[in-house]
């Protein structure tokens, strides 16, 4: 069965507008657009709509940092901290491959604005964990992050549960230990020179070393999150790899769940000596990039989905 998001999605691809109205779903569609079976499901899901439909109305006044990228569902929220580029929606396909009573959020640093990016770890994530209790003052959280993001969800972890909260999940998705970035960041740093558009095929070349197996490196194409970038991105995201090269964790005295690929360049077993538990689940051979944006996505869903299912039966228990 179609999850509620997707519903609705599909209904406004054919022009179809649902709202609250003191409490009552009202309806506007073309002539033609409601055929019998749509009204039917509209009928059956009532109730769970009308939920999905007061939640997107309760975000609208969600902090700006946080952003809903697969919204509803009566689960407890995952907080996924974004990655380089900041770009949450990167999440997207593995968002919707999740349960659909599972919400995803979101977590952006401050800068993708205009304004000026932090400077270190630690800021990055008590900016970060001010925004996560705004929006769920307390605990038990259950957070993600990708990439240089698997860092700063790992600081957010420890100043939660130094402040008392408990943290539930803490899932490091294709997270490169920090000293894994010292070429890139310090490569980074050095971009103050060329046009933009240089800028941007200097990091091409840098990443295609870094990220790509050395068979693939001549060939010519641009990765999404790179040929994207803006200026702004490009500030963030130098400023998130300077941050996280300096960085220099501290024991956690929780337990981690690393989602790692075939990329030895992550240095993913390092993580081990910083917590008191390392679980390590295998999602392929692909870089993690490529596992994200395509069909083997679901090999990670299932992965991710499988813990969050043990956490909630633990917790019910």
């Amino acid at each position: 069965m179609m999850d509620t998001a997707s519903l609705l999605s599909n209904l406004r691809e054919r022009d179809v507008r649902l709202w609250v109205d003191d409490g009552r779903i009202k309806c506007s569609a073309p002539a033609g657009a409601l055929d019998a079976e749509t009204r039917a499901t509209l009928a059956s899901r009532k109730q769970e709509i009308l939920a999905f439909l007061h939640e997107a109305e309760a975000l609208k006044s969600t902090p700006a940092a946080i952003v809903p990228i697969k919204p509803g569902g009566r689960l407890p929220p995952l907080f996924i901290v974004s990655g380089y580029r900041g770009d949450v929606f990167f999440m997207l396909p593995l968002a919707r491959h999740l349960d659909p009573e599972q919400p995803v959020l979101g977590v952006q640093p401050p800068g993708l604005d205009g304004s000026e990016p932090l400077a270190s770890v630690e800021s990055l994530a008590r900016f970060q964990v001010e925004q996560i209790r705004r929006y769920r003052p307390n605990g038990p959280y259950l957070l993600g992050g990708h990439c240089s993001g698997g860092t700063i969800a790992f600081e957010i972890a420890q100043q939660l549960t130094a402040s008392g909260q408990e943290v539930a999940f803490l899932g490091l998705i294709g997270s490169p230990f920090p000293t894994a970035f010292l070429p890139l960041a310090r490569f980074a740093s050095r971009l103050t020179s060329g046009s933009l558009a240089e800028r941007k095929q200097k990091i091409m070349r840098r990443l295609q070393k870094l990220i790509r197996p050395p068979e693939r490196v001549h060939q010519p194409e641009a990765p999404p999150e790179v040929s994207s970038m803006t200026k702004i991105d490009l500030r963030v995201g130098g400023a998130t790899l300077a941050a996280v090269r300096a960085y220099r964790p501290r024991r956690y005295d929780g337990e981690i769940d690393q989602f790692v690929s075939g990329e030895e360049w992550h240095h993913a077993n390092r993580w081990r000596a910083f917590a008191r538990t390392v679980r390590q689940h295998s999602v392929g051979s692909l870089d993690i990039e490529e596992i994200l944006r395509g069909p083997e996505v679901s090999v990670l869903a299932a992965a991710l989905q499988k813990r969050l299912d043990s956490i909630a039966s633990k917790a019910a228990a």
